[in-house]
């Protein structure tokens, strides 16, 4: 009589035993890939923000100032060019730059071009954080029929509590005028107390509605008072705290906010860029938005 053999494996509890292990140890590393997964995207919108600051840079070596806020065409309340369009060439973006011909053209004109409009509906990677929830498919308002692509970085305009055509008392900012740029000379604050561009994402978690902010201009020259169209469409100020949800204002539009945890970027005019903490103190926080203030900063 041959005897039985019992075949090795694993009992029921066994088995649940190292589900319920596997399940632990994948929880606990999820956070961890998630945080590095920021980690990345925050790195990667750093250098974006530092790519445009050098751009900046080589922009005001190459004109004597800074690219004024917009261009603005005749009449007034055309469409204009923003600040971000006219550094293509300084971003290695000089073929775009020749397609919109944004040195002979108005940004209306441009964009009924076949060349312009190919590629003003671009959401070009130099102007997008990958932490921003848009994705690159997604357009903002249409200039003659053309959307414009969506950029995560409006130039910082002042003090707010919205961005403003100058002047005006609180376009204290790098990007503060029509057709006019400022100039190093004109940041007395000191160019590493000063903030030069910031952040602003396509929608918040805490926020239902959207916001377009375009690389190329903004879709009305003079407009910077109630509406959401104008000059909050390519700068943004301080007025506000920074990732302020929607129900605080309605002006939520104007302001600065990112999708990376705790704060956002900004680069400065003496080209270094810094995450800024959403506690940051308000008046320290509008002290760097400004160029001339002439006040004592605190702790940042």
């Amino acid at each position: 009589m041959t005897s039985k053999r019992k075949l090795p494996g694993f009992t029921l509890v066994e088995l649940l035993v190292v589900i319920a292990t596997i399940g632990v140890l994948i929880a606990l590393l999820l956070p961890a890939v998630q945080q590095a997964r920021e980690a990345a995207r925050r790195m990667s919108c750093s250098n974006n923000q530092k790519q445009l600051a050098l751009a900046l840079h080589n922009y005001h070596d190459t004109f004597g100032s800074f690219p004024p806020m917009i261009v603005r065409a005749d009449p007034d309340t055309s469409p204009a060019w923003a600040w971000s369009a006219l550094i293509l060439p300084m971003l290695e973006l000089s073929n775009a730059h020749e397609a919109l011909q944004a040195d002979k053209l108005t940004l209306s004109a441009s964009a009924g071009t076949t060349e312009g409009k190919a590629v003003l509906r671009q959401s070009l990677p130099a102007f997008k954080c990958p932490s921003d929830s848009r994705s690159l498919e997604q357009t903002g308002r249409s200039v003659s029929g053309t959307p414009l692509g969506l950029s995560s970085y409006p130039g910082v305009n002042g003090t707010g509590p919205r961005a403003y055509y100058g002047p005006n008392g609180s376009t204290t900012g790098i990007f503060s005028l029509p057709n006019q740029g400022h100039q190093f000379r004109d940041i007395t604050d000191g160019s590493s107390n000063t903030m030069m561009v910031g952040e602003r994402h396509y929608q918040l978690p805490t926020n239902a509605s959207t916001t377009f902010t375009q690389w190329a201009g903004t879709t009305h020259g003079t407009q910077s008072g109630s509406s959401y169209y104008g000059s909050m469409e390519i700068a943004g100020g301080t007025g506000y705290p920074l990732n302020e949800p929607q129900a605080t204002n309605w002006m939520f539009r104007h302001w600065f906010n990112s999708m990376h945890p705790g704060g956002a970027m900004f680069s400065f005019a003496d080209g270094s860029v810094h995450f800024l903490s959403d506690t940051i103190d308000l008046e320290t926080y509008k002290n760097l938005s400004n160029r001339h203030d002439g006040k004592t900063l605190g702790e940042y």
